[in-house]
């Protein structure tokens, strides 16, 4: 029954995306001239995802230094960009245009794009704010080649497969309006405050100021995909002794009901805000983490980074020129698994990663 109660929604939402492209169809548009005094960034995804797009917000900025930037996304968007000098203004929406709930917060969403006065709005990620842009009045809309809604925008931009994009081909969004861009490696900023509370929770949990230390994240978008937890107390022996720094657990809630089995582990999990997991990030040494948002925001604050990836998912392990990868390989994942879905609980790539290989690629 709730199979069949997800496809009858996802029937409706789909239908309803295609109702709302048919009604404003804007027949495209010639490439943009001269310089936006206003500019929208729609950034509305995932963490590591809204990693990988920053570049096109800073290229924005260096484009059009007078434009105020405004950038429209989830809380967490807002978070991760807190410290960002290149954004001017924040607005949050967390409900879904297309969502038959929290109609109210789309309906303050519409009233607040009529009256910002946008010259251009750019998607970075949240394509299915496409039509909302459009019934505003903005007249220049970038957004992703061959969405359902693309027809609600003027410029189109290809961001190839959707399974490896990454910096590159976001700054399609620009090049597409015109603009001449170079390829750039994201920046995160560290908020000040936040590094302060991220220094008072480790030192309540025991980590003495000044002390060395990896932070550490074992975690991935499904417990599937997490590098087994019975290997914790193996890698901080091992990191302990062969770099003499103690290890720093990230994690959110949803992950504090997994055992370490070790009581030497200085554990963050569900007490960090995401400025605060920026901060921790910032100030470790090394950073051992699995192909998830902590690994992106690592490379973004151009730490060291041991990236333990499954050789099934390769497709971000040399995006930061700070990261090494090490591969969890099983040849029944390559002839069982989808790309995007692990067969096996947990992972069989994951489970293959042992400890003594994650040291050997540091050195």
């Amino acid at each position: 029954m709730g199979r069949i109660r997800d496809l009858v929604y996802s029937g409706q939402y789909k239908m309803r995306q295609l109702i709302a492209a048919r009604l404003f169809f804007s027949g495209g548009s010639s490439s943009h001239e001269g310089h936006p005094s206003a500019v929208l960034f729609v950034l509305s995804g995932l963490l590591g995802d809204s990693v990988m797009s920053l570049p096109a917000i800073v290229a924005a900025r260096e484009l059009w230094p007078e434009a105020r930037i405004t950038v429209l996304g989830k809380t967490h968007n807002r978070e991760l960009l807190k410290a960002d000098p290149n954004i001017d203004e924040f607005y949050v929406c967390d409900a879904d245009p297309f969502s038959l709930r929290r109609s109210a917060e789309i309906g303050e969403l519409k009233t607040w794009l009529a009256g910002q006065g946008f010259d251009a709005a750019i998607i970075l990620l949240g394509d299915q704010f496409a039509h909302l842009l459009a019934r505003a009045g903005i007249p220049v809309r970038a957004g992703v080649k061959g969405t359902i809604l693309e027809p609600c925008l003027t410029h189109a931009y290809e961001i190839g497969s959707p399974r490896e994009w990454g910096t590159r081909e976001r700054l399609n969004c620009l090049r597409v309006l015109g603009a001449e861009v170079t390829d750039r490696v994201p920046k995160l900023y560290v908020d000040a405050e936040a590094a302060e509370t991220a220094a008072s929770k480790l030192s309540e949990l025991g980590l003495s100021p000044g002390e060395r230390y990896a932070a550490f994240h074992p975690f991935g978008s499904t417990s599937r995909q997490w590098w087994p937890m019975e290997n914790v107390p193996e890698f901080l022996r091992l990191a302990e002794s062969q770099t003499g720094m103690r290890v720093v657990l990230l994690g959110g809630k949803e992950t504090q009901a997994a055992d370490t089995g070790t009581d030497g582990i200085i554990d963050t999990r569900g007490r960090l805000t995401i400025p605060e997991l920026l901060a921790v990030i910032d100030g470790s040494e090394v950073v051992v983490t699995t192909d998830s948002g902590p690994f992106h925001i690592a490379g973004a604050l151009g730490k060291h980074i041991i990236g333990l990836f499954r050789n099934r998912r390769p497709e971000h392990a040399t995006a930061y020129p700070t990261a090494r990868a090490v591969l969890g390989m099983n040849e029944k994942c390559n002839t069982e698994c989808d790309w995007d879905k692990c067969a096996a609980d947990p992972c069989r790539q994951m489970r293959a990663i042992p400890v003594a290989s994650v040291f050997s690629s540091e050195q």
